[in-house]
């Protein structure tokens, strides 16, 4: 699912001109996340339609499993090689947080555009973090967290 997202961003047409990323733009990592992250689900969705649907409404998770919630899916992506950014609220206690941070993940890191080159996939993960397995950027004004490397290295398999 995560391979037919990345390669159907390479098959769209932008615009009137019919613009193709790769060959006429070179979005940046973090415009490639953000169209992975709608794509996954979609792909989902269309394969299991009475499975999985994307998210609706801010309490969900990106991928909601219909049959049974608790086993919805958040997708975070990446130019990072391995990182797994998140922001600084999946590493802080809220109390009204919008979503639970304990659950399972996919997570997806891409290369970045380079000159004569197009981008692939470094790596798909899946597994379970929960929210102390979050970590936020250190510093007072730091909005960005990550996951432990810990949690990465026991609870993420490659896939």
């Amino acid at each position: 699912m995560v391979t037919a997202a990345w390669n159907d961003i390479f098959e769209s047409k932008i615009g009137s001109r019919e613009l193709k990323i790769g060959v006429d733009i070179f979005p940046s990592g973090q415009l490639m996340g953000s169209w992975l992250h709608e794509l996954i689900p979609r792909e989902f969705a269309e394969a299991y339609p009475t499975f999985w649907r994307p998210e609706k409404a801010v309490t969900d998770k990106d991928l909601v499993f219909i049959p049974d919630d608790k086993f919805s899916i958040e997708i975070k992506t990446s130019s990072s090689p391995s990182d797994i950014p998140g922001n600084k609220s999946f590493a802080q206690t809220a109390t009204t947080a919008k979503k639970l941070k304990d659950g399972y993940y996919i997570v997806v890191n891409y290369e970045k555009f380079e000159p004569g080159k197009m981008p692939g996939l470094k790596k798909i993960r899946f597994g379970w973090l929960d929210h102390s397995d979050w970590q936020g950027q250190s510093g007072e004004g730091g909005q960005g967290g990550n996951v432990k490397a810990i949690a990465k290295k026991h609870k993420l398999i490659d896939l």
